[in-house]
């Protein structure tokens, strides 16, 4: 099921706040490598968000990706008030319950986003 385009530009927000704890010039790095390496555009993340954060592991090693996907995980769960009784969710699944729920609003935006 695919969301509305303001949903996913909210979703790439989201991530892109939690790249931003790396500075501007270490997301630079990380997108780069992504875009580099498996050619992942904003809207692959958003179709295929198991490779976005297996490619995230080859930057940053297994427990640094998966450090950053919570943190993406829980900055969407906060910004769409995601209910969910699993304490831990994947990105691809967070995804799934944003779009399953309609989009609701992600309130907190980085004026400074880059298109990946």
């Amino acid at each position: 099921m695919s969301s509305d385009p303001e949903t996913e530009q909210k979703i790439l927000l989201c991530i892109d706040e939690v790249l931003n704890t790396f500075g501007r010039d270490g997301r630079k790095v990380v997108q780069g490598y992504l875009k580099k390496s498996s050619v992942l555009e904003s809207d692959k993340i958003l179709k295929e968000p198991e490779l976005f954060c297996k490619k995230l592991s080859l930057v940053l090693g297994e427990r640094g990706a998966r450090v950053i996907e919570l943190s993406i995980v829980q900055r969407l769960a906060s910004n769409f008030e995601l209910k969910n009784k699993k304490s831990e969710l994947t990105l691809a699944e967070a995804i799934g319950l944003i779009r399953a729920a309609g989009g609701e609003s992600c309130e907190k935006g980085v004026q400074d986003t880059e298109e990946y």
